[in-house]
């Protein structure tokens, strides 16, 4: 399942290169954020960690997509070719095809294996509390206050009627 996650990932920053126009890099982007997000999930003892991450990001790329909106509305979509089509078609059936051949799960060795007896390492949950212990606490607070003072800086020097946004008729 892994490898499957891995090949989409890698099928799809191919795509991302060969597509021009702003709303297609978007969808691609945030595709790409859910397989990662998922992908993530599975090395942790729980989906948390990921799905922040994911939503976090997720409200970056809408911010990014209002603003190309604005900036490009007119643009018209233009379609992938039939054979850049055929092509992606086939690589995405391809790596399918390998990651399902090469499933560990899959294989004859693993299956008289009980799912129960698989060693889990209950230890992944706590690689990400590593930014919260005492030792890095002064750091982590330090960050979040910076954050904070950009963003009433950047709000504070911009100015509603000059921004770049565009007003939306």
């Amino acid at each position: 399942m892994i490898m499957l996650f891995s090949l989409c990932t890698l099928i799809f920053s191919i795509l991302f290169m060969q597509l021009l126009h702003p709303l297609s890099l978007a969808l691609v982007l945030i595709i790409q954020t859910m397989i990662i997000s998922m992908l993530t999930g599975f090395f942790m003892y729980s989906f948390w960690f990921s799905y922040v991450l994911f939503m976090i990001f997720l409200g970056g790329v809408l911010v990014l997509f209002i603003y190309v909106t604005s900036l490009a509305s007119n643009e018209q979509f233009s379609y992938i070719s039939p054979m850049k089509f055929m092509f992606f078609i086939s690589a995405i059936l391809c790596s399918v095809v390998v990651s399902l051949l090469l499933d560990p799960m899959l294989l004859p060795s693993f299956s008289m294996i009980p799912v129960s007896t698989i060693n889990m390492n209950m230890s992944l949950p706590f690689i990400v509390s590593w930014i919260y212990n005492n030792t890095l606490m002064f750091f982590t607070l330090f960050v979040v206050l910076y954050l904070l003072l950009t963003l009433l800086v950047v709000v504070k020097i911009t100015n509603l009627f000059k921004g770049p946004l565009r007003t939306m008729n």
